[in-house]
C-alpha cells in the first residue's frame, strides 16, 4: 500500500480554527495533512525568522511538502532550513486550499507566486465553485434549515449557507401595463434577481388583473413569481396563476389561506391592520413564532420570517438587527423543543431592504453593501428590494454584487476586503496615475466662459431612454424651432455614437466635437450608474 503524501500546513493563530474546520474529506485518501499555527496572529505578517523558527520544531524527513499562505509578501526561497526545497505558497486565502489541492498537484506550487494566481483561478470562478459545492451539500444532505422552490430553469434554494435569494419587487404592479412590467422583469433578471415580486396596492382588490398578468408573465419568463399583498383574494388569484410565494402572511389573513398549495413558500410578518400602536420587539417575535407553529401544523413547510425592517431614524433601523438576532435564537430554541414532531420544519429569516434604501437620500450602493453584510452575518436566506424611486435606479444590480461580496467574505471567514470581488459603483481603490515630467513647459489654464459659436453642420439634443437603457442623440439643422431634426442615433456606448456622428459628417468644429464627446460620456455614465442626466 502506497504511503500518503504528508503535508505540513502553516497558518496564523487567528485563522487556525477556521482552517481546521474546512472540508478535507476529499483529500484524506491521498494526503495526510498536519495543520499548525505559527506564533503570530496573521500569517501574512510572518517574517523569515519566525517561519524558520516554526519549521525548526519539526523533522523535515516527516513531511513531503510544506504549504503556507499566498499572502506572504516575500519569496519563500530565502528560508534557510532543511525544509527549503519543500516549502510552497498556497492560495492567498487558505480556505481555498482543499479545492486547489484536489484539482492541481501541490508539488508544482511555487515558493514565490500564490497558488490561486499561478493557476489563474479567478475570484468569480472560486465563488462559483463554493456556491456549487454548498448547493450539492444541501441537495445531498437533508437539513432542517432551508427549502427548494422548484422552477423550470433553475431551482431556487433558500439556505443560510447559500447566498440569500434576491427578490425584486415591482411596486404597484396592477397599475402598470403588461409591456411596462415585462421591461422591468427583463431588467431585474439581467441585474441578478432570482424571484420577481408582484407588489400590490394597499386597500384595493385587483384579483382579476393579478391573475391575468401573472399568467401571461409565466408564459414569457422562466423565473418564479411571488405576490406581495395581504388581501386573500389577490393572493389566491396569484397562486392560481402560477405564483409560488406569498410575502405577507399575517394574523388576520392566514386562516383564509390554509387551503393554498402546501408547496407554496410563505413569508410571515408580525403586523396587523387593526393595531395602531407599534408592537414591542418581544411581541413581534411571539407573533411570528405563533404563526409558524400554526402553519406547520397545517402542512406548510416552506416558511420565512420577516420582522419588517425599520425605517432609519424614525422609528429606527438598528432595532431591526436586534429583533432578527433575537428571533434567530428563539427559532433555534423552539425548534429544539419541537423537533421530535414529524411536521416540524425550521423557518428561514427574511429581510426587506426597501425601507432603508428608498428612505435615505444617500447613494444606495454603499447602503446595500452594509445591509448585505448584516443580512449574511445574521443568516438571512431571502432579501426583498426594489427600484421604485429615481435614486434607486440600478439598485438591484448593486445589491446583487453586494450579496456576492458579503457571501464570499463569509465563506472565507475574512473581512470583505481585497477579495477580488467588490461592490464599488462610484469609487475604486486604485491610485490616480502619477504625472511624470518630460521637462516640458507647463501652462495653467483657468476657466473662461466663452460664448458658443454654432457649428454650420447643426446641433444635437441628447436624451436617455430609461426604459430601454439607451442614449438617444438627435441632430438638428441650425434653426431654433426644433422642427428640422435630420437623424436620431440610438445606442448605449458613447464612443460608438460619436464615431458615427463623425462618419455621418454631422460635425465640423473641433470644439463642438469635443463638447459632444464630453456630453455623451456623461450620458453613458448616467445610464450605467443610474444617475440623472441633463445636457449642458
Amino acid at each position: 500500500m502506497n504511503r500518503k503524501t504528508r503535508i505540513l500546513l502553516i497558518t496564523g493563530r487567528d485563522a487556525f480554527n477556521d482552517i481546521k474546520l474546512l472540508d478535507w474529506s476529499d483529500l484524506q485518501s491521498i494526503y495526510e495533512i498536519t495543520i499548525i499555527q505559527a506564533q503570530i496572529p496573521i500569517i501574512s505578517l510572518i517574517s523569515p525568522k519566525i517561519l524558520t523558527a516554526t519549521l525548526s520544531e519539526f523533522d523535515a524527513n516527516d513531511f513531503d511538502l510544506v504549504i503556507t499562505s499566498g499572502l506572504i509578501p516575500w519569496n519563500l526561497k530565502v528560508i534557510k532550513s532543511p525544509f527549503s526545497s519543500k516549502i510552497k505558497k498556497g492560495p492567498r486565502f487558505l480556505v481555498n486550499l482543499p479545492e486547489l489541492i484536489k484539482n492541481f498537484d501541490p508539488f508544482n506550487f511555487s515558493p514565490e507566486t500564490p497558488a490561486d494566481k499561478l493557476y489563474r483561478i479567478t475570484k468569480k470562478e472560486n465563488l462559483e465553485l463554493i456556491i456549487e459545492k454548498n448547493r450539492q451539500n444541501f441537495r445531498n444532505h437533508p437539513h432542517p434549515n432551508g427549502f427548494i422552490l422548484k422552477n423550470k430553469k433553475n431551482n431556487i434554494l433558500f439556505n443560510p449557507n447559500l447566498p440569500p435569494v434576491l427578490i425584486g419587487e415591482i411596486v404597484d404592479a396592477p397599475k402598470l401595463s403588461f409591456d411596462d412590467i415585462s421591461i422591468k422583469v427583463e431588467s431585474y433578471i439581467k441585474n441578478g434577481v432570482n424571484i420577481i415580486d408582484f407588489g400590490c396596492i394597499a386597500n384595493e382588490n385587483h384579483s382579476d388583473v393579478i391573475f391575468e398578468m401573472i399568467s401571461q408573465l409565466k408564459k414569457k419568463f422562466q423565473i418564479p413569481f411571488s405576490i406581495d399583498s395581504i388581501n386573500s383574494d389577490e393572493i389566491h388569484s396569484a397562486i392560481n396563476a402560477g405564483a409560488q410565494m406569498v410575502l405577507s402572511i399575517t394574523v388576520e389573513n392566514y386562516s383564509d389561506l390554509l387551503d393554498l398549495n402546501k408547496d407554496t413558500a410563505l413569508v410571515i410578518i408580525p403586523i396587523s391592520q387593526k393595531e395602531h400602536n407599534p408592537l414591542t420587539s418581544q411581541k413581534k417575535i411571539e407573533r411570528l413564532i405563533h404563526l409558524w407553529k400554526v402553519l406547520i401544523k397545517n402542512g406548510f413547510t416552506k416558511i420565512l420570517m420577516d420582522p419588517i425592517t425599520g425605517v432609519p431614524i424614525s422609528p429606527g433601523f438598528t432595532s431591526s438587527i436586534e429583533i432578527l438576532s433575537s428571533l434567530k435564537l428563539r427559532i433555534d430554541q423552539t425548534y429544539n423543543e419541537l423537533k421530535n414532531q414529524e411536521y416540524i420544519h425550521k423557518p428561514e429569516l427574511f429581510m426587506g431592504f426597501g425601507n432603508v434604501t428608498e428612505l435615505i437620500d444617500g447613494d444606495s450602493s454603499g447602503i446595500n453593501t452594509l445591509l448585505s453584510i448584516i443580512a449574511i452575518e445574521l443568516g438571512v436566506s431571502g432579501i426583498l428590494s426594489t427600484e421604485f424611486s429615481n435614486k434607486c435606479r440600478n439598485n438591484l444590480k448593486e445589491l446583487s454584487e453586494s450579496i456576492k461580496l458579503a457571501y464570499y467574505a463569509n465563506q472565507l471567514h475574512v473581512p470583505p476586503l481585497n477579495l477580488g470581488i467588490t461592490a464599488f459603483q462610484f469609487k475604486s481603490k486604485q491610485d490616480f496615475p502619477k504625472y511624470v515630467s518630460f521637462n516640458e513647459p507647463t501652462k495653467q489654464i483657468d476657466f473662461i466662459d466663452q460664448p458658443a459659436i454654432m457649428d454650420p453642420k447643426g446641433y444635437f439634443k441628447i436624451y436617455i431612454d430609461e426604459k430601454k437603457k439607451q442614449i438617444m442623440i438627435t441632430h438638428f439643422n441650425n434653426s431654433v424651432n426644433f422642427k428640422d431634426a435630420t437623424l436620431t442615433l440610438v445606442g448605449d456606448n458613447a464612443e460608438s455614437l460619436y464615431k458615427m456622428i463623425i462618419k455621418s459628417n454631422l460635425v465640423s468644429k473641433l470644439d463642438h466635437a469635443a463638447y459632444l464627446g464630453k456630453e455623451l460620456i456623461k450620458a453613458e455614465l448616467a445610464l450605467k450608474l443610474g444617475m440623472s442626466y441633463i445636457q449642458s
